[in-house]
């Protein structure tokens, strides 16, 4: 990341954040077989509404998304991966795919980010890792009959967000941004 040049731009005018990935990609009304290739064929569960898979199984939805915002002056896009941890994706059965999703993720948002800063060098382009919650929190008990009951440590919490900031790093995000922090410690 180029920091400079971020704090450079802030210095001179305000970064527009695009908008919600979720929203938009609800407009695409996709169905289950646009969350699969053959990849997934080992996955029982249904796989639609795990939205963080179309940046492997429909990559030109999401390329679509980030270059909407950009086109209606967003400076900083956000990766598809709010939902990219393994915590999240054990919902899913597709703890294994978190690496590929989050590079494959911040692989298009660069992509795009790249292409409309070449096209108005005056006003570069940033991506942002989104980090999302998970589904679990260790500060609140999901048995309300054990309130000393934590279904997932911070250790747990802390090198699934590492796993996820790895792989968002990899593929070229300038900057991470953590979302809907549930977790407090």
């Amino acid at each position: 990341m180029n920091k400079t040049q971020i704090q450079t731009q802030l210095d001179q005018r305000i970064l527009v954040l695009d908008g919600a990935m979720g929203t938009m990609i609800l407009g695409y009304q996709l169905q289950e077989e646009d969350f699969r290739t053959e990849a997934f064929d080992g996955i029982i569960k249904s796989l639609r509404g795990n939205n963080d898979l179309l940046s492997i199984t429909r990559p030109y939805v999401i390329q679509e998304i980030h270059e909407a915002y950009l086109v209606a002056g967003a400076d900083i896009i956000e990766t598809n991966t709010f939902s990219g941890t393994a915590i999240a994706q054990e919902d899913y059965e597709c703890e294994s795919f978190v690496d590929q999703i989050n590079l494959e993720s911040a692989k298009i948002a660069r992509a795009a980010a790249d292409k409309y800063t070449q096209i108005d060098g005056s006003k570069p382009r940033y991506v942002a890792g989104s980090i999302g919650p998970t589904n679990k929190t260790a500060s609140i008990s999901p048995d309300v009959n054990d309130p000393g009951f934590r279904s997932i440590t911070f250790d747990q919490l802390k090198d699934a967000f590492k796993q996820q900031m790895r792989a968002l790093q990899a593929g070229g995000v300038d900057l991470l941004l953590i979302e809907t922090v549930i977790n407090t410690r």
